[in-house]
């Protein structure tokens, strides 16, 4: 009996987060149904993770091996609600979409995230600081940082090599970024990747 309240308080909770997410979202997609209490588990974890800035946190690992499509798409959903100059955030969130990659709309973010505009500061993505300090030569990779992730998942997947299309194409999308650091890491992987694949049809 107490099993089965707090089965029906879990999927309540559930689709109240998910009618009040609604009013305030624009849908996912025709027919999106509300997500699992995994999914919402999971994003609940890595906002927390995301609070405490810690990128040592051993969750990282462990928590998100598997995240089913809606938790992936709860987490495209929390990508996009975030600052633009949430640099490692979302540079986090890239990073655990990227490493489970494997579907047409996994391809599409992370190619999406390729072709980002680039982020001309941390203080404001859409204004250049004049500061020293943001000049500085690790900075370009600190504003690049989600694209950068992006590249280097699609690089992963062809090393395996895995859905080779579709990481193909997010590498294709990043040599069109104007961030400088994007586009040369891309116009790199391309070639060596490029010539792989010439490599393998023609035998």
């Amino acid at each position: 009996m107490k099993s089965a309240y707090i089965a029906g308080a879990v999927a309540l909770a559930v689709l109240g987060w998910w009618a009040a997410r609604s009013r305030t979202s624009p849908p996912a997609g025709a027919g999106a149904s509300p997500p699992s209490a995994e999914a919402l588990a999971q994003l609940r974890t890595l906002e927390a993770i995301l609070a405490s800035k810690n990128d040592n946190d051993p969750r990282l690992d462990s928590d998100f091996r598997v995240l089913s499509p809606d938790a992936r798409r709860a987490f495209r959903e929390k990508y996009a609600s975030l600052p633009l100059e949430a640099r490692n955030e979302r540079g986090t969130i890239v990073y655990l979409l990227g490493r489970v990659a494997d579907a047409p709309a996994d391809w599409d973010f992370l190619r999406a995230v390729a072709a980002e505009p680039p982020c001309l500061s941390l203080d404001d993505c859409a204004k250049r600081s004049k500061s020293a300090d943001q000049e500085a030569l690790g900075d370009e990779v600190t504003l690049a940082y989600p694209s950068l992730v992006a590249l280097k998942s699609a690089q992963r997947a062809l090393d395996e090599p895995r859905a080779a299309k579709g990481a193909m194409s997010v590498l294709e999308a990043g040599r069109t970024s104007r961030a400088p650091a994007v586009a040369r890491l891309a116009a790199v992987l391309e070639r060596r990747y490029g010539a792989r694949a010439a490599l393998s049809s023609s035998k």
